[in-house]
C-alpha cells in the first residue's frame, strides 16, 4: 500500500524542503529542528499546557541528564501518579525535547492518561556514543525510583516508552532492568523502534529508500555504535538477545510504510515466544515519522489514542 494519500498532500501543500543531507552535525540538528518546527503545527496535534519541573540527574562516567516532568495537575508529594520515562527519536544523533512534536506528545499523554511522563534528554551521538544514552536512561529510571515520594510518582507504577532509536533505547533499558535492578516496570511501548542495529531484519520491502538513505540510516548507526562487534548485543540490538523472558508486556506500533517493520513485528513474535504479553500495531500507509502527524492521518491520531489508553491501564 502506497503512504497515506492525505499525508502526502498536506506535506507538499506546506512546500516545506525537507532537512538537507550534511556531515556537519550541528548543521543537521538545526535543520531538524526547523523542519519539525515549521511542518508539525500544520500537520501535528495541539497539547494542553501542564504543569514542568526539570531536573538534573548524574550519572556516574557519562554526562549529567535533563529530565523534564510533565504533570496532569500542579505536582505535589501525596500525588503517587503513575510514571513513564519517555525517549525521543531522532536516530540517536538528533532530536530532544525541545522539539515540538516530543513536548506535545509528552503533555497529551500526561493529561489524557492522568499520569507523570517524564521525557530525558539523554546525549546524543556520535560525541556520546553507545552506552551513553542508555547509561542515563537506567540511571534515570534508578532516580525515579528512589525519589518517588518527592517526585509524587508511585515506583510501582511504571512504564517505559519510546519513538524509533528512542524505542530502541526503551527495550534495551528492559534488559538492563532484569539483568541489574529487577524494578517493577509494567509495561514498555515502542514506537516504529529499530531493534537489530545489525540491521539483517529491516523490511526492504516496505518502501523503496535510495542509495544514499540506506547511507545515511548506516551512518547514524556508525555514530551511536561505532564498535561493530557491539551491535549483536542485546543491549544495543534487543531482537538479537539470546533471552527474552522476565521482559515487561510489550505495545509495538510499526508503520507499513518504514523499513524498521520488520524489527518491531519480528521482536514482538520472538516475545510473544517468550512468554512476554504483547500486543503489535502496524500503522497502515504511514512512513517511520508518520505517527505525529495527527491533523492530517487518521491512523496516526487512532495510534496516539491506542498510546494514551495503553497507559491509562497503569492505574489498574
Amino acid at each position: 500500500m502506497p503512504i497515506d494519500a492525505h499525508l502526502i498532500r498536506a506535506l507538499a501543500a506546506l512546500g516545506v524542503p525537507g532537512p538537507p543531507a550534511t556531515d556537519d552535525i550541528e548543521e543537521l540538528r538545526k535543520a531538524a529542528l526547523d523542519y519539525e518546527q515549521a511542518v508539525y503545527p500544520h500537520l501535528g496535534a495541539s497539547g494542553p499546557e501542564l504543569p514542568v519541573r526539570e531536573h538534573i540527574v548524574p550519572v556516574e562516567g557519562h554526562p549529567d541528564v535533563l529530565v523534564r516532568l510533565y504533570y496532569p495537575r500542579e505536582p505535589a508529594a501525596d500525588l503517587n501518579l503513575p510514571v513513564c520515562l519517555h525517549f525521543f527519536g531522532g536516530g540517536w544523533r538528533q532530536g530532544g525535547i525541545h522539539h515540538p512534536s516530543v513536548a506535545t506528545h509528552c503533555a497529551v499523554r500526561a493529561a489524557e492518561a492522568n499520569i507523570v511522563v517524564a521525557a530525558i534528554s539523554y546525549a546524543l551521538a556520535p560525541e556520546h556514543p553507545y552506552p551513553a544514552a542508555l547509561e542515563q536512561g537506567y540511571a534515570v529510571l534508578e532516580w525515579l525510583v528512589r525519589e518517588a515520594g518527592a517526585l509524587g510518582v508511585d515506583p510501582a507504577r511504571m512504564a517505559l516508552s519510546g519513538q524509533s532509536a528512542g524505542g530502541n533505547l526503551v527495550a534495551a533499558l528492559t534488559h538492563v532492568n532484569r539483568d541489574r535492578a529487577r524494578h517493577p516496570l509494567r509495561l514498555q511501548i515502542l514506537e516504529v523502534p529499530g531493534l537489530d542495529l545489525t540491521l539483517s531484519h529491516t523490511d526492504r520491502d516496505a518502501i523503496e529508500l535510495t542509495q544514499e538513505q540506506w547511507a545515511v540510516l548506516e551512518r547514524m548507526i556508525d555514530d551511536y555504535v561505532p564498535r561493530v562487534e557491539d551491535r549483536r548485543t542485546a543491549y544495543v540490538s534487543p531482537l538479537l538477545a539470546e533471552d527474552l523472558s522476565d521482559l515487561p508486556p510489550a505495545y509495538i506500533l510499526t508503520a507499513e510504510c518504514d523499513p524498521f517493520r520488520g524489527d518491531g513485528e519480528a521482536y514482538a513474535a520472538a516475545l510473544a515466544a517468550a512468554g512476554v504479553p504483547v500486543a503489535a500495531l502496524r500503522l497502515v500507509g504511514l512512513p517511520h515519522e508518520g505517527g505525529l502527524y495527527e491533523r492530517v492521518s487518521l491512523t496516526a491520531r487512532t495510534a496516539q489514542a491506542a498510546v494514551a489508553a495503553v497507559l491509562r491501564t497503569l492505574h489498574d
